[in-house]
């Protein structure tokens, strides 16, 4: 896989809900890509949580995988998943999304991501200088 994605979980109702930005149409590309890495995601998750917390606080047995076709846009880039996952990450109130990406808004998040990272509390680094472009625009 060579793109962002968001894998959510609810361990009450032991639903995962995948979200893909590269894949938003109403084919099955989103399930056949993420089916066997999102079974693994929540066996591993179950397995660390019990392990961490105490046997039987979450059931690995019995959950079901979602692909919900929750957004409002076409399929974007890899290159530019990070930034839509970043916006689900936000705005993705477990039934839809709030707002819907604009490519102004993705320039907007990119440049704000890159400066936000760059300018990290612990970052001892300089701005490399093909980042100068993005942050300064």
């Amino acid at each position: 896989m060579d793109c962002w994605s968001m894998y959510l979980m609810d361990k009450d109702t032991k639903v995962m809900m995948v979200l893909d930005p590269t894949e938003t149409d109403e084919m099955d590309e989103m399930q056949m890509k993420h089916e066997d890495h999102a079974k693994k995601f929540q066996l591993r998750f179950c397995s660390l949580m019990n392990n961490y917390f105490g046997n039987g606080i979450v059931d690995p047995n019995g959950w079901k995988i979602v692909h919900p076709l929750v957004v409002q846009h076409e399929p974007c880039s890899r290159e530019d998943s990070g930034i839509y996952i970043t916006h689900y990450f936000t705005n993705f109130t477990g039934l839809y999304l709030r707002s819907t990406l604009n490519q102004e808004h993705i320039d907007q998040k990119r440049k704000k991501l890159a400066y936000e990272i760059v300018s990290m509390k612990g970052n001892k680094g300089d701005i490399p200088d093909f980042l100068f472009d993005v942050i300064i625009d």
